[in-house]
């Protein structure tokens, strides 16, 4: 009787044990799974390094990585402006379009800011800024971030 009670109770604290394990974190699955489908080329490591292929963004993932969305200060500051945010291809790293000045000290800031974000995001400073809207204010441009 007392050697069946030493069983249950090893049962007990082995299936403790394995049920905490379990869920204190072997990896991050939801992160991992935000790779998926292409999610990856959207995604940069903590330290700002992008993956080569959906593969290397899932296993840093697993393993408790932290990932931030690409370009996550200028997509911020298109939404400010009420613009769209499109990541780009080839040699355009992210547009802005349609982003709107109500006068001129806003359009005065907005070309600064997509200025110090294209800084950022690809360490130059190469932005091109096209007015989209007629003359005067309010009026709408297209900020387009190149490597």
């Amino acid at each position: 009787m007392r050697t069946r009670m030493v069983l249950v109770l090893c049962a007990a604290l082995a299936l403790a044990v394995g049920v905490a394990t379990a869920t204190a974190g072997g990896g991050n699955s939801d992160a991992a799974k935000a790779c998926q489908k292409g999610g990856w080329m959207n995604l940069v490591r903590a330290d700002g390094s992008s993956f080569k292929n959906e593969g290397d963004c899932v296993s840093y993932a697993a393993q408790g990585g932290a990932l931030t969305t690409r370009y996550a200060q200028a997509r911020s500051d298109c939404a400010t402006y009420g613009g769209t945010f499109a990541q780009g291809t080839g040699t355009t790293a992210w547009t802005c379009t349609d982003w709107v000045a109500h006068d001129a000290t806003e359009d005065i800031h907005g070309d600064a800011t997509f200025f110090f974000d294209c800084f950022a995001d690809v360490g130059a400073f190469n932005i091109t800024d096209v007015r989209t809207g007629p003359a005067g204010f309010p009026t709408t441009f297209t900020a387009t971030c190149s490597f």
